[in-house]
Formats: C-alpha cells, sequence, structure tokens
C-alpha cells in the first residue's frame, strides 16, 4: 500500500496513474492499494507513522480515508469500495 497526498484541488487519475507506475517500477514494486490522506502523519523526528498505517489496514469500514485498488483488468486504480472488498475477500478478484 501506498498513501498519497493529492494537491488541493486535484483528483485522482486512476488510468494516468497505473501508467505511470507500469512505466517507472517494476511488476512486483507496484503498489496493490492506495490511501489517499489529507496530510502525511509524521513522527516528532519527523517520520512517517507507517505502522500506524499498516496496523489499520485496508479494509474500507474501518479506514475513513478513501482507498483505491490496483484493477490490472481496466489498468487503473479503481475505488475499493464494500463489494470489491468482497470479492478480495473471498477470492473472486486476485490481486
Amino acid at each position: 500500500m501506498a498513501a498519497l497526498v493529492l494537491r488541493p484541488g486535484c483528483q485522482l487519475d486512476g488510468p494516468a496513474l497505473y501508467r505511470h507506475v507500469e512505466q517507472l517500477l517494476p511488476p512486483y514494486a507496484w503498489p496493490r492499494f492506495l490511501r489517499l490522506q489529507e496530510h502525511l502523519a509524521m513522527t516528532e523526528t519527523f517520520k512517517q507513522q507507517k505502522v500506524r498505517l499498516a496496523q489499520e489496514g485496508f479494509d474500507p469500514a474501518h479506514v475513513s480515508d478513501p482507498l483505491f485498488l490496483l484493477d490490472e483488468t481496466t489498468k487503473a486504480y479503481v475505488p475499493l469500495g464494500p463489494t470489491l472488498w468482497e470479492r478480495v475477500l473471498d477470492g473472486r478478484l486476485r490481486i
């Protein structure tokens, strides 16, 4: 998972971000999940609070931030809602 902060007034362009990631990173390094945040949580020494984010996970029922999933069939990052989450959990959608 990757946590992103968008510039004010900008929106996530799922297909464009997919193309960008595809060009710059090897497939094993592509973030499968994205989490959009208002700001990155930092420690007192200006390090990202990655452990807290990892503990919170990526269940849309428990995370209030917008979540996105890498969908290789549509070649885009798509919003991760309850229906898509259920497909991931029961194995109908492989990641």
